[in-house]
This record gives C-alpha cells, structure tokens and sequence, in this order.
C-alpha cells in the first residue's frame, strides 16, 4: 500500500517537473505569440491566399489528421475561421465526410483484422455494433449528433458492422453539415462579435436553435422508433 501511495507520488513529481519545463521553454521562445488571435489571423489569410491549392491541403490536413486519431473540432474551427461561415462549413463538411468515408473503408476491406483487434475490448465499440444490428441507422445518428463519441473511433467501429457504406455516408453527411455550421457559426459569431451587436445575437441566436434541433432529433428518432413498435 504505502510503495503504491509512493510511485503515484513519484509519477506526480516527474509531472509537474515535465508541466514546469514546457512553460519554461513556451515562455523563452515566445511561442505564446503563435496562438495569439493576431498570429491565427496572419496565418488563415496565408491559408486564404493561396487559392484553390490551400482548400485542397486544408481537406488533405483535415482528411488525414482525424484518421489518424485527431479531434475534428479544431480544424472545424480553423475552417469557418479561413473561409468563413458558408464556405467554411461546405469544406469542413467535405473534409469531414472524406476522412469518415475513408476510415470506414479502410477498416472493412484494408486493415479490418488490426481494427477488430484494435477495438475488440472497447465497450464502446460493442455497444455500437450491437445497435446497429438492432436499431439500423438511427444508432448512427445518435452518435454523431451526440457528440461524446470520439469520431475517430465512430469512423472506424462502423466499418466493422454490418451498415452499408452508402447508407453510413448519406447518415454521415446529413448529420455532418448541421454540427458543423452550429461550431463554425457560433466560432465566427464571437470573432466579430464587436464589429456588429445586432448580427452577433442573431447568429448565436441561430447556433442556440440548431444545436437544441440537434440534441432533440436522436430522441424524436427513438420515440417514433418506441411508437411503430406498440
């Protein structure tokens, strides 16, 4: 008992000492100047400038970056930033389905052994294989519109069931584009938020109503899925 309480402390230790060495050196090298909203706004206008050429590596970036196990939000975010609101979703939207479309393909015909022993303990994996056995597509939509999920691992798992690759990429994408234009609408509400008050309450006020549609539809699905069954 007391060697476990000391390695947690030792572990503890090194972690602050770790913590403490990367301020030190963000703060030496000036490095917090690199995330400060005058730095991104240099940098998106360098994405911006490029053209067609910086859509094509931000979809590439995008695609890849959440197959390899990356959190979307952030390059969600990046896009409305860049692009702004309508095209910022349309390529966000784009990138996102092309990086679940490939992550679902790739786990049923190319790497679908290293998948299944990947995900073969994960109880989320397994609650979501048995629901789509039993509920279809509506599991599907439960969890990408709930999203506690992490995408990567939706992406992956539904390659794994038995759901068509057309009927996860027609879910995918009408599930996609609401969470998508609620992240960059309201990302861009709050950028321009002292430029113009008027505009800036009834963006929000329309990023409130998506993401209440949103979290009422997976519900609406199961009660009407409930009722067919009396």
């Amino acid at each position: 008992m007391e060697k476990g309480w000391l390695s947690k402390r030792v572990i503890l230790l090194i972690l602050i000492i770790v913590v403490g060495i990367i301020v030190l050196i963000l703060q030496k090298y000036h490095v917090w100047d690199l995330i400060s909203i005058e730095y991104l706004r240099r940098f998106t206008d360098k994405i911006r400038n490029l053209g067609l050429l910086g859509i094509i590596l931000y979809i590439i970036i995008f695609s890849f970056g959440t197959m390899l196990f990356l959190p979307s939000l952030p390059f969600i975010l990046f896009g409305g930033i860049t692009y702004g609101t309508f095209a910022g979703i349309i390529y966000s939207s784009i990138a996102d389905l092309l990086s679940a479309s490939m992550a679902f393909i790739a786990a049923r015909y190319i790497i679908r052994k290293r998948i299944e022993r990947m995900l073969r303990k994960n109880k989320t994996f397994h609650d979501i294989n048995k629901g789509v056995k039993e509920d279809g597509w509506r599991i599907l939509i439960v969890t990408r519109m709930v999203p506690v999920i992490p995408r990567w691992l939706q992406n992956y798992a539904y390659g794994l069931t038995v759901i068509s690759f057309k009927t996860y990429a027609l879910v995918s994408l009408l599930c996609i584009v609401p969470v998508t234009a609620v992240w960059i609408i309201a990302v861009n509400t709050v950028g321009r938020g002292e430029e113009d008050a008027r505009k800036t309450m009834i963006y929000l006020g329309i990023a409130a109503v998506l993401i209440v549609v949103i979290s009422y539809i997976p519900k609406y699905i199961y009660k009407k899925k409930l009722m067919s069954k009396k």
